[in-house]
């Protein structure tokens, strides 16, 4: 996400959280853009989509199926859902 004087607010409306890739972390700017690539490979190439919203549903569609089904070899081929819920476990107090 940039930061600057003049630049639009971020789109949320497909209901994703805005993260900063952090400087001197080229890593992480290398999976978000693998992540556009996967996502331009899927659903746009190729395709022609008659109304905005209609890319919008194809564009929702393919984010529900990354998150639930796509292993990801940096999660350990785990699917986001699965490292995601991996991670809030991990970060849960343990019961005494």
């Amino acid at each position: 996400m940039l930061h600057g004087r003049g630049l639009p607010e971020p789109d949320t409306s497909l209901g994703h959280d805005p993260e900063l890739c952090l400087r001197r972390q080229p890593q992480t700017n290398g999976v978000v853009e693998r992540f556009f690539r996967t996502l331009k490979e899927q659903v746009v190439h190729g395709r022609v989509f008659e109304t905005l919203e209609d890319l919008r549903d194809a564009v929702r569609a393919f984010i529900a199926r990354y998150n639930a089904q796509w292993l990801i070899e940096k999660n350990g081929h785990l699917s986001p859902h699965a490292r995601r819920r991996q991670h809030e476990l991990a970060a849960m107090p343990m019961a005494a």
